[in-house]
């Protein structure tokens, strides 16, 4: 199976549950593809996620009802799987571009910057939907 996303991606993530992989792009787009064997890949969102950073990371969270996004602008943004809709955006999350997202655990995400810190976001109640970013709590840095 193949998917040409038209542009460099810089990261992409397949969700943890469902045929969907998502793909951030140097352009500063995020897409969402599903996939199936015997069929072509059917996008299904196109976001212009970082104006004209790059979307250099992509991660689904929530148990796949949001994508994570970071880029060089140091925002972290959330996204709806199922609207495309933009949940929440955390500006200056970092000092410097962000170039890694990882899920600890369902209530924390972890992001890397490129001078070397990394942070810890807690998302109160596992509901990312009623907390926007700017709300989490950071709750260690190195």
């Amino acid at each position: 199976m193949e998917i040409n996303l038209g542009k460099l991606p810089f990261d992409i993530d397949f969700h943890p549950s469902n045929t969907l992989v998502a793909a951030g792009l140097i352009n500063g787009d995020l897409h969402l593809y599903r996939y199936a064997a015997n069929s072509l890949p059917q996008r299904l969102l196109e976001v212009h996620a970082h104006g004209e950073e790059s979307c250099r990371v992509v991660r689904f969270i929530n148990d796949g009802h949001a994508i994570v996004t970071g880029s060089p602008d140091r925002s972290i943004l959330a996204t709806d799987v199922e609207t495309g809709s933009v949940i929440a955006r955390l500006e200056n999350s970092h000092g410097a571009a962000i170039n890694r997202l990882i899920n600890l655990t369902e209530t924390t995400i972890a992001s890397g910057d490129d001078e070397g810190c990394i942070k810890w976001y807690g998302i109160p109640d596992n509901n990312l939907a009623a907390t926007p970013l700017m709300l989490m709590k950071n709750i260690f840095q190195i």
